[in-house]
């Protein structure tokens, strides 16, 4: 069972986000409720760190809305997030007037700043053991049919390879909400993620235009970051009901606007609403106390790291 240390009284209230927000975690998207001291994070520079305590409280939240994250991510008022200011983006990707990097918190962002999700994942983490069955197998091919077979489900899926069901259940979990998106997914050469991503949309090389709908948001935070990766556009939004989740990602081959730069991608800050008080969970990080929040760049305040 997870456990997570409550707010000790006295202490400044931790910034933080509510459970279901899906962090980037060695072992995969992971919501942030169910990490734990030990594990690895994926942080802002770009580095595996162990999470060196896991707290929660209760405070208020405020939702973040960006353009690539329709539907916002809730974060406590004074949680920092990476963030640029351009005001101009020019087409074919290149920033205008963009200022150097630095930390704002949720409750001071506006028009103008930029939000920052990661477009490489530093060192791979390694690909598990395909079955033996498939050694001798060019892994582009077998990474395409795991895509496909992801996307076709039950028995049509297993049609194809039954050699690769067990593995795919192994690697990204059950059906619907239980689907999971692993890290070493985001981390494969360009070759393997684009192979992957043609499988899961079917006839990838003859369409311009994409769209995924899955129950889980792990999976489809961990896709959105994939497909900025390989170079596209594209947005994530809930399209869900009470009960029943369900999230759509779409994107195009060609056109839209791609404002990398330093290794991220900048997305703008759409609006800031506030939210209501909730449950809050938050994570101290060894060394630069950041990590990736539903495919987002914050940070701890650095200047109350140690109440944290």
């Amino acid at each position: 069972m997870t456990t997570h240390a409550p707010q000790t009284p006295g202490h400044p209230l931790p910034t933080g986000f509510p459970a279901g927000t899906m962090i980037l975690t060695r072992r995969g998207l992971v919501p942030i409720e169910e990490v734990i001291a030990g594990d690895d994070v994926f942080t802002h520079q770009r580095l595996w760190r162990p999470v060196t305590a896991a707290m929660r409280t209760t405070a208020p939240t405020v939702r973040v809305h960006c353009a690539s994250l329709a539907s916002g991510l809730a974060a406590t008022a004074d949680r920092p997030f990476l963030t640029r200011v351009a005001r101009v983006f020019l087409e074919g990707g290149e920033a205008g007037e963009l200022s150097s990097a630095g930390w704002t918190r949720a409750r001071d962002l506006a028009e103008g700043h930029r939000l920052a999700s990661p477009l490489d994942f530093g060192k791979p983490v390694p690909v598990p053991d395909l079955p033996a069955s498939l050694t001798g197998i060019d892994p582009a091919d077998v990474l395409r049919t795991a895509g496909n077979m992801i996307r076709l489900k039950g028995e049509a899926a297993a049609a194809l390879r039954p050699e690769l069901v067990d593995w795919l259940a192994a690697q990204f979990g059950g059906y619907g909400a239980r689907r999971r998106f692993p890290a070493w997914a985001l981390t494969m050469p360009e070759e393997l993620r684009t192979a992957f991503l043609d499988g899961l949309v079917n006839d990838g090389p003859q369409r311009d235009q994409f769209a995924v709908r899955m129950h889980s948001k792990s999976f489809m935070v961990g896709l959105r970051l994939l497909v900025c990766s390989l170079g596209f556009a594209g947005g994530l939004s809930s399209q869900g009901r009470p009960g029943k989740p369900g999230w759509l990602l779409s994107w195009k081959r060609e056109g839209g606007r791609r404002p990398d730069h330093d290794g991220f991608r900048w997305h703008p800050v759409t609006r800031v609403e506030h939210g209501p008080e909730a449950e809050v969970f938050s994570l101290s990080v060894a060394e630069d106390e950041s990590y990736i929040a539903d495919g987002i760049a914050v940070r701890n305040r650095t200047e109350r790291l140690t109440s944290l």
